[in-house]
């Protein structure tokens, strides 16, 4: 028989994202998990949304007064029935049918492998911002958002970091790989999930992005996170003083010198973004919304006091 899966969908407020979260799950060509609702006291109608899907799956539902994503992940790991422990967004969506099965595939033949992560792409019906954000994100894939946990694992290094905000999944990994498990990732199967789509919001986002990066190499010893940051830092900054000291003794230049700046982070992009974005239109905007996500990540990187 096959194991059980849980698949936790945390939530707050969801009610606008939580009808195709719900609805996507009905894809999977794997049949024996169970749905676990993880609610930050929603205010809205998220729970009644998700009781409609009691018919179609096994639903529980429990609420965490704490707050933060790493509480509600933690509390859905402790309280999961399963072998397996899936996370799902609830603003994301499983894309293809194969998710589970892969991952559970590869855990019961490898009893090593204490995580799977999956690929998460943004859906088709994307804004132009968000899938030209997704061209340079896409490389990435340490996210909770589609991964599939060893529970046992999980629950053995202590799950996942309940005061860091952002990267409480490299975190995790950090331990599982100390504790000497490893980790794959499915470049079959996909999950869909939306980026931010207003430029207050994506560079909100940076901002607390660099704020987590600091807790990381606070909490893993880890210095690659101040060399990553004094590059993001030092680049806006030469291009922003450059710009600025063109505009001044050089105007005639400050133009090429920007088109200079766009087409090497048009280049880069291409270089290292996945196939099916590769050339794509979605790469012309990348630069802009590279430089958007340097100046959040700077702000927030300078703004936490240094250990």
């Amino acid at each position: 028989m096959e194991p059980l899966v849980t698949i936790v969908v945390a939530t707050k407020n969801s009610a606008k994202t939580v009808k195709k979260t719900m609805e996507s799950i009905s894809t999977l060509d794997y049949k024996n998990f169970e749905v676990l609702v993880v609610d930050g006291n929603s205010s809205d109608n998220t729970i009644e949304i998700v009781k409609d899907f009691s018919s179609l799956y096994k639903i529980r539902i429990i609420t965490e007064e704490k707050k933060g994503r790493g509480a509600a992940y933690n509390r859905g790991i402790m309280e999961a029935e399963g072998k397996f422990v899936a996370f799902l967004d609830s603003d994301a969506m499983v894309a293809t049918s194969s998710w589970i099965r892969f991952a559970v595939s590869a855990m019961e033949k490898d009893l090593e492998i204490g995580v799977v992560f999956t690929k998460v792409f943004s859906p088709p019906d994307s804004s132009f911002m968000q899938k030209a954000i997704d061209a340079f994100l896409c490389k990435g894939f340490t996210t909770a958002n589609g991964a599939i946990y060893r529970k046992d694992a999980a629950v053995k290094v202590g799950g996942f970091n309940v005061k860091m905000n952002y990267m409480q999944e490299d975190e995790l990994l950090k331990k599982l790989t100390d504790a000497g498990y490893k980790y794959i990732v499915n470049e079959n199967d996909v999950i869909f999930h939306y980026h931010r789509n207003t430029l207050s919001s994506y560079i909100k986002q940076n901002v607390e992005s660099a704020i987590g990066a600091r807790m990381y190499r606070e909490f893993t010893g880890q210095n690659w996170i101040i060399k990553d940051g004094t590059v993001r830092v030092g680049t806006l900054l030469f291009v922003t003083l450059m710009t600025i000291s063109l505009a001044i003794f050089y105007p005639l230049l400050v133009i090429p010198f920007l088109a200079l700046v766009y087409l090497g982070l048009f280049l880069k992009v291409n270089k290292e973004t996945c196939p099916r974005y590769k050339w794509s239109r979605y790469t012309l905007g990348s630069p802009l919304f590279i430089m958007l996500s340097l100046l959040g990540y700077s702000i927030g990187f300078l703004s936490v006091k240094a250990e």
